[in-house]
């Protein structure tokens, strides 16, 4: 099995080696880079390695940045400093974690489960396993780096009032106006604009499915095709217009819904 490792701490990067070293002699360690460019270099000018260690903060950025420009199907392993509550929250059956500094005992666990997931996938999906949730992998780490909006303070009447995040159903845009709807059906009139919103918005609920729309994933209740290779979406909020999703905005909404039972 070929490896790379991406690790900008030589010292780190160095114990690292020695343990995969010690654990699976096998592991070929084809490669050792420092940065998002090194990295990015290295990978469109050699073959593809079978599974990846990846620190998240390099020099240059962070390794999630990668993924913006080559498309991997290596099985990925992240070192990290977060702490091991939030990483509970992101771990998935093909991607692991290993926090620094890098234990043995769990090292040998990456390298198994590895194994036990090239096993289960090899005959039944030609696809590497880690693909599928790659994706939303990014986008919740990349939530971290955001400034998380969690409520908003909107004009009721004369008087002022807070509307939190989970409230809200969708943000959407009629007569160049920008609103929020509550799960309720109330409207709100905002004074932003959806590109300013989806810098703000965690990923991991709300999608950009228009120019005109942001919706909140959890009050979908059914989604059909539509002409045009377009999607329509049914919601729990009261809405009277048809929720569309847009032809260049079917295939993002797709990923972004991989292993949910929806579609009809």
């Amino acid at each position: 099995m070929r490896v790379l490792i991406v690790e900008d701490e030589v010292s780190t990067a160095r114990r690292l080696k020695r343990l995969i070293n010690e654990i699976e002699p096998t592991f070929e360690i084809v490669a050792t880079t420092e940065s998002v460019e090194d990295t990015i270099n290295w990978l469109k000018n050699n073959q593809e390695p079978d599974l990846i260690f990846m620190d998240i903060q390099l020099s240059d950025g962070i390794s999630l940045e990668i993924f913006n420009q080559i498309k991997l199907e290596s099985a990925i392993v992240f070192t990290t400093a977060y702490d091991e509550y939030a990483i509970e929250a992101f771990k998935v059956n093909s991607i692991d974690y290993l926090l620094k500094p890098i234990n043995s005992r769990q090292l040998e666990k990456s390298i198994r489960k590895f194994h036990n997931l090239r096993e289960k996938y090899a005959v039944t999906d030609s696809e590497n396993p880690t693909s599928a949730n790659m994706q939303k992998l990014i986008n919740q780490l990349l939530d971290n780096k955001k400034n998380i909006r969690s409520r908003f303070l909107v004009k009721s009447g004369v008087n002022m009032q807070v509307v939190n995040l989970n409230e809200i159903g969708l943000f959407y845009i009629r007569n160049h106006n920008l609103y929020l709807r509550t799960k309720k059906g109330t409207d709100f009139l905002i004074d932003e604009t959806l590109d300013e919103l989806e810098k703000e918005l965690p990923g991991k609920d709300f999608c950009r499915i228009s120019r005109q729309m942001i919706l909140n994933l959890n009050f979908i209740s059914r989604i059909k095709p539509f002409f045009n290779n377009r999607l329509i979406i049914d919601v729990s909020v009261p809405f009277s217009e048809d929720i569309v999703v847009s032809r260049e905005r079917v295939k993002q909404f797709k990923e972004w819904l991989k292993g949910i039972e929806l579609l009809d």
